[in-house]
């Protein structure tokens, strides 16, 4: 018995309920956005953007140090 492609056009994963699904191989393919909402969205970029800040304080404060201890213009960076 021969197989050939399975046409599933009328399937019910064309419909527009399912948009942003697709079927490749045999297995359904989610490629819809994720559900977050724009504050959501807004939210975590600045929680991200927060984070970076406090991370460039931290490492330009250890530059600043490690170049002072080097300088010997810190006793009580050793």
């Amino acid at each position: 018995m021969k197989r050939g492609k399975l046409n599933i056009s009328n399937s019910v994963y064309s419909s527009s309920e399912f948009s942003g699904l697709t079927v490749r191989n045999g297995r359904l393919i989610n490629n819809r956005p994720d559900g977050q909402t724009g504050i959501a969205q807004a939210a975590d970029l600045r929680r991200s953007m927060k984070q970076a800040e406090k991370i460039m304080v931290v490492a330009k404060g250890t530059a600043m140090g490690e170049t002072m201890s080097e300088m010997g213009e810190c006793s009580s960076c050793d």
